[in-house]
């Protein structure tokens, strides 16, 4: 799929980035998307909510300025698991 912004809408995201509320352009149209997913009815199939988690969960980092410092969140899984 190929998206073609409008001046407004390019002028929001690199805001966004340089204020630091995202550190791609990737990232800020996926936060505007989780908004957009949230006001939308309820029909998403239910493995379709673990997806989305995974999505913030990959992002969280980023937006947070966490690191886990080589680790992935499936090395932390299989870590945690007795």
């Amino acid at each position: 799929m190929t998206i073609i912004l409008n001046p407004e809408q390019e002028k929001v995201l690199i805001e966004a980035i340089n204020t630091g509320l995202a550190h791609t352009a990737d990232e800020a149209l996926n936060q505007a998307l989780d908004s957009l997913r949230a006001r939308l009815p309820r029909q998403a199939a239910p493995e379709a909510e673990p997806a989305a988690a995974v999505r913030r969960l990959a992002s969280f980092g980023k937006r947070h300025g966490l690191s886990l410092g080589g680790a992935t969140i499936k090395d932390l899984l299989h870590e945690s698991r007795p």
